[in-house]
C-alpha cells in the first residue's frame, strides 16, 4: 500500500518548498530595494548640490532629511509590494515542485513494483529492440541464462547470446529464428514454441518453452518480449511416465502370460510324472522324460521371474536387519564369483530395520552382484553398500521425483566397463539382454525392478562408460536402530 506523499520518507513538506523558494525572492527583493535607495538618494544629492540647493553632499538639512525619508517609504512600499507578489510566485512554483516530486515518486513506485513483479516470476523475461538488443529482463531470465544480475544483459544482442544454436550444436541463422523475425514482420502474431533450446554464459543449453509477443507503440512494431521457462524437469517427468506407464504394461501382459504358461508347464509336468511312474519298469532311467522335467524346472523358473517383473507374486514381509541380510549373504556371494573378483562390504554405521520378504531380496542382491560379476569379464572389485537416505525437495535431481521419505538403499558397485546411455535406458525391460544367446534370458534385472517395486520402493541404475556402474535398491519406511552396527567383516 502506498503512502501518503507528506508520509514519504525524505520528502519536503508543501512549506519547506514554499520557503525554499521565497526566502531567495524575498532577500533579493530587499537587496534591490537597498541598492535602489542608496542610487536615488546620491542622485538627488548630486542634483541638489549641482544647482546650489545645498552646500555639499554630505549636509544634513531638512530638505536632504525630507527627501530621504521621502525615498524611504517609497522604496519600502515598492519592496512590500514586491514581496507581496514574490510570495504567490513562489508558492505556485513550489506547487508546482512538489506536483512533479509527487509524479516522480509515483514513477519511481510504479517502477519497482513493476521490477518486483518482473522479479518474482519464474518465467524468464526479456525484451528487445529492433534490432534484437535487449532493453530489459527480469532476475529469472539472467539466473536462466547464467548471468548473476539483469542488467549484465541489457544492450546484448539475444539471439547471438543465447539462441545462437540448435540442440545438436548447429547454427541458428537469426533469419530463421521466428522470436526475432517477428520485429522485421508487419502484422506478426504471438507465438508459442516447445521443441527448442536456450544456450546458457557457460555454454551448455537447457529445453525450453517460450512464447513472443510484438512491441506495438502506434500500431507499428518496435520490439519483441520473450516469455521462456526451463522445462528440464517437465520432460524428466514425462520421461519417467512414460517409461513407468511402458513398464506396467509390459507388466500386465507378462503377469498374464506366465499365469497361463504356468498352467500349461503343470499339465505338462504332471502328465509327465505319470508316464515315468508307468514306464518305470521297462526303462528305469527314462532320460526323455527327465529332460522334460528339466525344462518345465526351467520354464517355471522363467514364469517366476516374469511374475517378480509383473509384481504378482506372493510376498511374506518381515521385519529384518538389512546389514545383517547382507553379512548372511555373502558367503554365498562369494562363491558366485571368479578368483579374479574381489567382494567387499560397506555397510551403514546403523543397524537398519526394515520389513521386507528376506527371500526375495536375497534373491535382488544375488542377481545385481551376478551382473555385476558377469560385466568384468576380467576382473575387478565388486562393493556391497548400505546407506539411510530421505528424500525431500533438497534431494538430488535423480531421485526428487520419488515419493519422499526415508529409505533404506542397498547399492551394488562394480568396476566393470560401464553402460553405455542408450542401453541403460533399457536395461530392465523383460528379455532385454546384451549377453549372446543362451548365456542370459534378459529377466534377471526386470526380476529386480519388480520385486522391489512391489516393495513400494525403486531401483536406480548409474554408469559412466569405462568406469563401472552402480545400482541402488531404494526401500522405504525404515526404522534406524539406536544400536551401533556390528562388524562388517
Amino acid at each position: 500500500m502506498k503512502q501518503p506523499f507528506n508520509n514519504i520518507p525524505g520528502q519536503k513538506s508543501m512549506f519547506t518548498l514554499f520557503l525554499g523558494r521565497f526566502l531567495p525572492l524575498a532577500l533579493f527583493t530587499l537587496l534591490a530595494g537597498g541598492a535602489i535607495f542608496l542610487i536615488e538618494r546620491k542622485s538627488h544629492l548630486d542634483l541638489l548640490y549641482k544647482y546650489g540647493k545645498i552646500q555639499s553632499q554630505t549636509e544634513q538639512s531638512p530638505l536632504t532629511i525630507a527627501l530621504e525619508q521621502h525615498h524611504i517609504m517609497t522604496i519600502s512600499a515598492v519592496t512590500l509590494l514586491a514581496l507581496i507578489l514574490a510570495a504567490p510566485i513562489a508558492w505556485f512554483r513550489a506547487a508546482r515542485q512538489r506536483h512533479d516530486m509527487i509524479v516522480e515518486h509515483l514513477n519511481r513506485e510504479n517502477l519497482r513494483s513493476i521490477k518486483l513483479l518482473l522479479d518474482s516470476t519464474i518465467e524468464g523475461i526479456y525484451g528487445t529492440d529492433e534490432a534484437g538488443h535487449c532493453i530489459l529482463a527480469n532476475r529469472s531470465c539472467a539466473n536462466l541464462l547464467g548471468y548473476a544480475y539483469p542488467e549484465q544483459l541489457l544492450g546484448k544482442e539475444m539471439h547471438r547470446l543465447m539462441h545462437h544454436s540448435h540442440a545438436d550444436g548447429s547454427p541458428y541463422p537469426v533469419s530463421e529464428c521466428r522470436a526475432h523475425q517477428m520485429v522485421s514482420t508487419t502484422g506478426s502474431a504471438p507465438i508459442l514454441v516447445t521443441n527448442e533450446v536456450f544456450w546458457r554464459q557457460d555454454g551448455s543449453c537447457f529445453p525450453v518453452s517460450y512464447s513472443v509477443h510484438p512491441i506495438q507503440e502506434d500500431g507499428v512494431t518496435i520490439g519483441m518480449v520473450c516469455t521462456f521457462v526451463d522445462i528440464s524437469e517437465r520432460r524428466l517427468l514425462e520421461d519417467q511416465l512414460r517409461h513407468a506407464q511402458k513398464m506396467e504394461a509390459v507388466g500386465q501382459l507378462a503377469g498374464g502370460i506366465a499365469h497361463d504358461f504356468n498352467n500349461i508347464l503343470q499339465i505338462i509336468s504332471g502328465n509327465t510324472q505319470i508316464l515315468q511312474y508307468d514306464q518305470k519298469q521297462q526303462n528305469p532311467e527314462q532320460p526323455q522324460l527327465q529332460e522334460i522335467l528339466k525344462a518345465v524346472e526351467r520354464g517355471t523358473a522363467l514364469t517366476r521371474s516374469m511374475l517378480a517383473f509383473s509384481r504378482k507374486q506372493p510376498l511374506h514381509p518381515i521385519p529384518f536387519e538389512l546389514n545383517q541380510m547382507v553379512r548372511d549373504s555373502q558367503l554365498l556371494a562369494r562363491k558366485l564369483l571368479l578368483k579374479n573378483i574381489t567382494l567387499q562390504l560397506e555397510l551403514a554405521e546403523t543397524a537398519l530395520v526394515i520389513t521386507a520378504d528376506e527371500i526375495l531380496l536375497q534373491q535382488v542382491l544375488f542377481n545385481l552382484i551376478t551382473n555385476a560379476r558377469d560385466a568384468m569379464p576380467t576382473g575387478g572389485t565388486i562393493t556391497i553398500a548400505t546407506a539411510e537416505q530421505v528424500i525431500d525437495e533438497n534431494s538430488n535431481e535423480s531421485i526428487k521425483g520419488y515419493p519422499p521419505g526415508s529409505y533404506a538403499v542397498l547399492m551394488v558397485r562394480d568396476t566393470g566397463q560401464g553402460i553405455p546411455e542408450e542401453i541403460r535406458q533399457k536395461i530392465f525391460e523383460p528379455f532385454f539382454t546384451t549377453k549372446v544367446v543362451g548365456k542370459g534370458t534378459g529377466l534377471g534385472l526386470s526380476m529386480v525392478y519388480g520385486t522391489i517395486k512391489q516393495h513400494g520402493g525403486f531401483v536406480l541404475a548409474e554408469s559412466t562408460e569405462g568406469l563401472g556402474s552402480c545400482f541402488s535398491v531404494f526401500l522405504p519406511d525404515i526404522s534406524t536402530c539406536l544400536l551401533p552396527n556390528q562388524q562388517n567383516n
